[in-house]
């Protein structure tokens, strides 16, 4: 079985590009999205359902040995318990990371401003600064439980997936040019 995640700091265009980076039969359970949808359905509660529904999706996925791609932060010590509970979940569970991140907080609090003022959910200044500072260390901690990674740099002008002919400045600084495909 093969889980996907797809993560990064919020604003950071995980719900934009995310589809292109799994394979196309490959469901992406989007907690935002699914509250979104429940929210312009007129539900009160709509993020408890978009939590009750996603795990129940997640939970039918691990029983049946399916695989699947789940959209989250991985921005705070709380997501890496969750990655772990699912990666013991089963034997022959392969647990992939899509991780987007940029050299610039700026980017992430912008797009998410934009995105709250067009409908979508609003995540607070300093949740975003916290997630951005975090999301690299917490990632070194906890790498081992990843069997690939893929990093994904994202720009003003541009979203790419990192290779060693581009290497932005945040993998460099970081030390993760180990972790680069070719």
């Amino acid at each position: 079985m093969n889980i996907y995640f797809i993560a990064g700091p919020p604003g950071i265009e995980k719900s934009t590009y995310g589809r292109e980076l799994v394979p196309n039969h490959i469901p992406i359970v989007d907690h935002d999205l699914a509250a979104y949808q429940y929210k312009k359905k007129g539900f009160a509660d709509y993020s408890e359902l978009a939590s009750l529904k996603a795990n129940e999706f997640v939970d039918s996925c691990i029983s049946d040995g399916r695989d699947f791609a789940l959209e989250l932060n991985l921005g705070y010590e709380s997501h890496y318990d969750y990655v772990k509970s699912l990666a013991v979940s089963r034997r022959d569970t392969k647990v992939h990371l899509i991780l987007f991140f940029t050299d610039s907080v700026e980017l992430c609090l912008l797009r998410a401003k934009v995105r709250y003022q067009n409908g979508g959910h609003l995540v607070e200044a300093h949740v975003i600064r916290t997630m951005y500072r975090d999301t690299i260390p917490l990632f070194k901690k906890h790498s081992a439980l990843f069997t690939n990674v893929s990093f994904i740099s994202v720009t003003d002008l541009d979203v790419e997936e990192v290779t060693h002919k581009y290497l932005p400045y945040w993998i460099s600084a970081n030390n993760l040019g180990h972790y680069v495909r070719n």
